[in-house]
């Protein structure tokens, strides 16, 4: 390849890396803004506005038809929504109880076991010890100053953790709602359907937003952070860059979160929870390592 080409090339893939590791940091910042709605709308108004006002402008965009819409795939469509809206229903309550490092962490565990699953390679087995290990030094008990135990509030960990199973559910439904729809329309779609299921959340808190313009404001903000810019950032992204790239650069969200968490909300990590999401984010990207280089082989 000529070095003309070879630079174009180089110059792409440091583009796409940009846009993805932007989307990352979009969303994760529309996380801190979101969080510091909390107090006004709730976490459960909060994300009723924030998948509501994202299918309205993913709506606006993308414009939709009943065209090519098939029973078959509505009854891919109401799963593929419905997780959609339980993720993010159960990341916005899990953020009320832990720092957003953690949730993210936890919530991440949910495609890892996905990927994970079935394997019989023992390098697979490494990555998920190393996914234990990772979640034992996230939810341990840890000694405080005065001599108390601390740990982590239960029903947040499980809101974690449903967080990453509805994920496991998107990826499985999206896969293949991506094969009868471009991924403009299918994930329009999917936010719309999210967005009806979470209308009780919504439609409570719609008064408040009106009567407090500024915040009202601030969760179109965490709309566009959270839903629409990352989107954008994600399918540039993907154009770019191969499946082994998009997986090591996605590996590195957990981390990306808590560091997120610790600049934008104070949310100070022990060292061993640092660990902790150290661990998710090796087991991560080392399956993606070692399978892309069985995958060679």
């Amino acid at each position: 390849m000529p070095a003309s080409g070879q630079t174009a090339e180089r110059n792409s893939h440091l583009k796409a890396v940009g846009f993805l590791i932007g989307g990352i940091s979009s969303f994760q910042i529309g996380a801190t803004v979101a969080k510091g709605l909390f107090p006004l709308f709730g976490p459960t108004g909060m994300v009723g506005l924030r998948v509501g006002l994202a299918a309205l402008i993913l709506l606006a965009i993308w414009r939709p038809t009943r065209s090519g819409i098939t029973v078959q795939s509505l009854k891919l469509l109401l799963p593929y929504g419905a997780s959609m809206a339980v993720m993010n229903f159960c990341f916005y309550v899990a953020l009320t109880r832990l720092p957003l490092g953690i949730v993210v962490a936890l919530e991440f565990t949910g495609p890892l076991t996905l990927a994970l699953a079935g394997s019989r390679r023992w390098l697979d087995l490494c990555w998920a010890l190393f996914v234990v290990l990772g979640l034992y030094l996230l939810l341990r008990p840890e000694t405080m100053a005065a001599g108390t135990m601390h740990s982590f509030d239960l029903f947040g960990v499980a809101a974690a953790l449903l967080s990453g199973c509805g994920w496991i559910v998107y990826i499985l439904t999206g896969t293949r709602i991506g094969r009868m729809f471009d991924a403009g329309h299918a994930t329009t779609l999917g936010m719309t359907t999210a967005g009806v299921l979470l209308l009780p959340w919504l439609i409570p808190v719609i008064p408040t937003a009106i009567m407090h313009p500024w915040q009202g404001g601030m969760a179109i903000s965490v709309a566009v952070l959270s839903s629409a810019v990352p989107y954008i950032l994600d399918m540039l992204a993907m154009r770019r860059l191969s499946p082994r790239d998009l997986g090591i650069l996605l590996s590195m969200e957990p981390m990306l979160g808590a560091i997120s968490g610790l600049i934008l909300l104070h949310e100070a990590l022990s060292v061993a929870r640092w660990i902790g999401v150290l661990c998710i984010v090796i087991a991560s990207a080392g399956n993606v390592l070692t399978r892309q280089k069985a995958i060679a082989h």
